[in-house]
């Protein structure tokens, strides 16, 4: 059966040889209803998310401040405390962070110089107690949009908590009572969703009143001039319009379940490809062109009467791609159903925005854990530490006794070591970069592992041009990467393998990519391998490759990685020429 536009041309025919004018009119509001109501129901889920996304990101900075507090050294809480504000304060979505008393006296700020002062509006008012009684800071944070500090902003407020558990305070416990912490985000993420969603809605409204225009001019052709196609031409351009402009994607099925209709988002986020416009997969089964999930909720869809929010997770290749699919029917009365509508929206940057907000969350609470690690267990094991040696000493060199106390110091040790990466993990990375040349840094870190990879049968290869730019960044920090990340490759290669490392520039950055040829990581690892305390061998603390990713993410750069199991895995990096971890102090 030939379709044209939405519907197949036998639908189009009844309706324009409907003997009734009200009967073809309500078909036509109900299908403009339809698409308005279904698409209008998700205009405000980006906004949504985003607000949701800043209230959750300050509070994992309040958090990561908290943790840093009780994590401390034994400085005067005061100075570290204004230390770590402004450390915390150094990102370009933070206007300010400020600790007040419950009168708003400043105790700490993101500028030194307001403290002692009393926290203001934009207008240089004065916000007093009686003022600050109202927002009513708790235990439980809270936002709001106001004018604080000098500027508009997304304000994060609640009671400030630098105290551990049972009283003990890290450092010195804060003596003011009750302090309060504000943190003050940038608004322009929201003002973009909000943006959005007004052209979104400009757009929708105007491609309503085309649509009703186009079912008026329609109806009108019918009633008039029958014999004239004229009126179904325009009516054909205008829908194809329509949906080629819509922001989601949209699959158009007949009454009998087939593919009438694939516009170019929903081409797109499917990863298909766009044969004339999606005409190439038209009158086809779901089964035959959509992807199994996909097919799966179609085929529910044609069987009920709407198909709910639901959540699906596709695969292209090595990236993942998550959408949110609702769909429901097109029916007039005396005809029953002449279609059904599929929409797909892109979800894939909100899970990953979720997905940081809760490696942040996972990395505060590493915080918490090593500051009541380094309290309770550093002191103990230091004493152990005197004691074994005091003692191994009185045995006699060779013995069974000295040999059992060596061992002890060396357990003492190694748990002291892990307690610093702990307190390390928890802590905001200090990197110092210079221009540094990479594939002098990637030789030196090969050079150090050649002996361990001859020892497994491991073959290194390193790919990269004799020219490359120069980056800023840390080269210790840098070369701890490296060397992580090939120490990993070749535990994966017991058995002997390759493992390869590629530096090419790509656009304004420099990818390095470290491939092995080992047992490779499952699925279900994949999303957590950067997570505090995760590992996929049977030994280890699982700090590795967060520590890899916290270093990474502080200069500036991304890291992510691909896997099939048996096949190796792929590690790759991005560094930005430009050099955005901080001042850069040299050159290497």
């Amino acid at each position: 059966m030939q379709t044209t536009g939405l519907f197949t041309s036998s639908q189009q025919a009844r309706v324009r040889g409907g003997s009734s004018l009200m009967g073809t009119l309500g078909a036509a509001l109900v299908l403009v209803f339809g698409v308005v109501l279904v698409t209008g129901l998700s205009l405000d889920r980006s906004q949504t998310a985003m607000v949701r996304f800043l209230a959750e990101k300050g509070v994992a900075l309040i958090s990561a401040l908290e943790s840093g507090v009780r994590s401390g050294t034994r400085s005067r809480t005061g100075i570290r405390l204004q230390y770590l504000v402004e450390e915390l304060a150094d990102r370009p979505d933070v206007r300010f962070i400020a600790v007040t008393m419950p009168d708003g006296t400043i105790l700490a700020h993101s500028n030194p110089a307001r403290v002692g002062e009393l926290l203001s509006t934009q207008g240089g008012r004065e916000l007093g107690a009686e003022t600050i009684a109202v927002l009513g800071p708790s235990e439980k944070p809270s936002w709001a949009i106001m004018d604080m500090e000098g500027s508009r902003s997304f304000v994060v407020f609640k009671t400030f908590h630098p105290k551990m558990k049972g009283g003990r305070a890290s450092d010195e416990a804060l003596t003011t009572p009750l302090p309060y912490i504000f943190l003050g985000l940038d608004l322009a993420p929201l003002e973009i969703a909000q943006a959005q969603n007004r052209e979104r809605a400009v757009f929708l409204g105007a491609g309503v009143l085309l649509a009703g225009m186009l079912a008026l001019l329609g109806l009108h052709a019918v009633e008039r001039v029958r014999v004239s196609r004229r009126g179904q031409r325009v009516a054909e351009a205008l829908a194809e319009e329509l949906a080629v402009a819509l922001p989601d994607g949209l699959v158009v099925f007949d009454a009998k379940g087939r593919i009438t209709r694939l516009n170019k988002a929903a081409l797109a986020l499917l990863g298909m490809e766009p044969h004339a416009k999606g005409q190439a997969y038209q009158g086809r089964k779901p089964a035959d062109v959509l992807p199994a999930a996909l097919a799966e909720l179609a085929a529910k869809l044609l069987r009920g009467p709407l198909l709910e929010d639901t959540e699906v997770v596709l695969r292209h290749g090595e990236e993942q791609r998550f959408l949110s699919v609702r769909g429901g029917h097109v029916n007039e009365g005396g005809e029953g159903r002449l279609g059904s509508l599929m929409f797909l929206r892109d979800l894939t940057e909100v899970r990953r925005l979720e997905a940081e907000v809760r490696r942040r969350e996972k990395l505060a609470a590493v915080g918490n854990l090593a500051a009541g690690v380094a309290h309770e267990l550093r002191n103990p094991l230091s004493s152990i530490k005197g004691y074994a040696t005091y003692f191994g000493g009185r045995f006699p060199e060779g013995s069974a006794d000295r040999e059992a106390a060596q061992i002890m110091v060396k357990e003492v040790e190694r748990l002291n070591r892990a307690i610093g990466d702990l307190i390390g993990l928890s802590r905001p990375t200090d990197i110092r970069p210079r221009m540094t040349g990479m594939r002098r840094l990637v030789e030196d870190t090969l050079r150090l592992i050649g002996q361990d990879a001859a020892g497994r049968g491991v073959t290194v290869r390193l790919d990269a041009p004799d020219e490359l730019p120069d980056v800023a960044i840390d080269p210790d920090r840098m070369r701890q990467v490296i060397l992580n990340l090939c120490l990993n490759g070749l535990e994966a290669m017991p058995e002997g393998g390759e493992l390869s490392l590629s530096l090419q520039p790509e656009g304004d950055a420099l990818r390095l990519e470290i491939r092995d040829t080992g047992m490779g990581i499952a699925p279900e690892a994949l999303p957590h391998i950067f997570d505090p305390y995760f590992t996929t061998k049977g030994q280890g603390t699982g700090l590795g490759l967060a520590t890899v990713h916290k270093i990474v993410e502080a200069h500036g750069g991304s890291i992510s990685v691909t896997s099939e199991p048996g096949q190796g895995a792929v590690f790759r990096l991005l560094l930005p020429l430009g050099g955005e971890g901080g001042k850069v102090h040299g050159h290497e």
